[in-house]
């Protein structure tokens, strides 16, 4: 692989910014596979993403991984706004493309639109889904999934599943839980594990910095543990298991769903419930030095460090716990759910990370199971554009078989 990037890297027909471009964005080859030529042979690199990553005191009400003040609470919806010398308004502060750039005046400029879909039952699957927003102030809100074993029932007869709380992946930066994409794979990761599922739209960098994912995150957990226990939400009140609650995401919802469960261990009596499960797919975690047969080249090195930089703010380093968790034995030893499984691909730059999380929890002393699942021969979380192609489905098994043992 490292040999690929330098003669990549060495091709005049690539630039740094287009190998910047292929690198942190190949996971969304998903999103415009056929945008490239098949005749460039970039394909092992369209198909890895490098995701980039990217906040309170040490209270109750905030994440204990991060320790500074909470951010204002702002929309998630685009805000107009005013420009004090004309020229900031196209002057770059950071170039994302092909998805998103920030100007010095502030400006946020998203390139393609997420394709989104409605809500509704499922013809494939015969899960249906609703959307919830759970938090006027912020626009946080949720698409709830009920697999159809549960649909048509009494509400009354209190029928109980799992329920898993699922965060999508896109860097922290694109993707929403309305996008066809999640919505596919919510329906059949819903239909194949037999679940109750709250897929959470939470908000976005650069608008809003880590760590409005991590707190909308854990807003989400306990709206849903509240409405599993005394409504009024009618789904979860009527179908959702408080006893057997998951946490999942893919990429930098994977990261999110890290942080939740370290929430959860270090603020139990906050949240009043222990976790059942941790579901980390592809996770996205990165540090200053190599692990594992991760690439050494300082550009791609300083390039992951960048884009970490873009989606926290600046407020948070490239060992932070947020990112690298295993600075933070503490963390990991009182991680608040009972069993974890990761999940890795074998051409992922990730995958190092993923193994090194696995090790580390081990050894931090933490009571619980952990076990690796790991897809050889695949790219970043490949499982999301196809969930019902022959690998995926063997990965998605897995995690069905996951969530529903004893």
């Amino acid at each position: 692989m490292n040999k690929l990037l330098r003669d990549l890297s060495n091709f005049s027909i690539f630039s740094k910014t287009a190998l910047s471009i292929l690198l942190f964005f190949s996971l969304f080859y998903i999103f415009s596979k056929d945008s490239i030529p098949d005749s460039v042979s970039i394909l092992p690199l369209r198909q890895t993403l490098i995701q980039i990553p990217i906040d309170k005191p040490k209270n109750k009400h905030h994440s204990p991984q991060i320790k500074r003040k909470s951010p204002p609470i702002e929309s998630p919806h685009k805000k107009p706004f005013s420009i004090v010398d004309p020229k900031l308004n196209d002057e770059l502060e950071y170039d994302f493309s092909p998805y998103v750039k920030l100007y010095k005046s502030g400006r946020v400029e998203r390139l393609p639109d997420i394709p989104l879909v409605p809500p509704g039952i499922d013809p494939l699957t015969g899960v249906n889904s609703k959307d919830v927003r759970i938090d006027e102030a912020t626009g946080v809100s949720v698409r709830l999934y009920l697999p159809k074993q549960a649909i048509g029932t009494d509400l009354k007869q209190r029928h109980k599943f799992p329920v898993l709380l699922y965060f999508h992946g896109g860097a922290f930066v694109i993707e929403s839980a309305f996008s066809k994409f999640y919505h596919h794979y919510l329906n059949v990761l819903v239909s194949k594990a037999e679940v109750v599922a709250v897929s959470v739209d939470y908000r976005l960098a650069p608008e809003h910095h880590l760590p409005a994912a991590y707190e909308d995150a854990w807003m989400a957990l306990k709206w849903a543990l509240s409405n599993c226990q005394f409504g009024p939400e009618p789904w979860l009140l009527a179908h959702g298991d408080i006893n057997r609650v998951f946490l999942g995401g893919d990429s930098a919802g994977g990261n999110i769903a890290h942080d939740a469960a370290i929430r959860a261990g270090m603020d139990q009596s906050e949240l009043g419930v222990k976790i059942k499960g941790l579901i980390l797919s592809n996770p996205y975690f990165w540090g200053k030095d190599p692990v594992g047969t991760e690439p050494n080249d300082k550009w791609i090195r300083d390039t992951f460090e960048k884009n970490w930089k873009f989606v926290c703010g600046g407020l948070m380093g490239i060992d932070h716990p947020a990112v690298n968790p295993l600075t933070w034995m503490e963390g990991l030893r009182n991680l608040g759910c009972e069993r974890v499984l990761v999940t890795v691909s074998g051409r992922d730059f990730f995958r190092e990370r993923g193994l090194a999380y696995v090790k580390g929890l081990k050894n931090s002393g933490w009571s619980g199971e952990v076990e690796i699942y790991e897809t050889k021969d695949e790219f970043h979380v490949y499982f999301i554009s196809d969930p019902l192609g022959k690998k995926a489905a063997k990965e998605m098994q897995a995690l069905a078989a996951f969530i529903n043992r004893l």
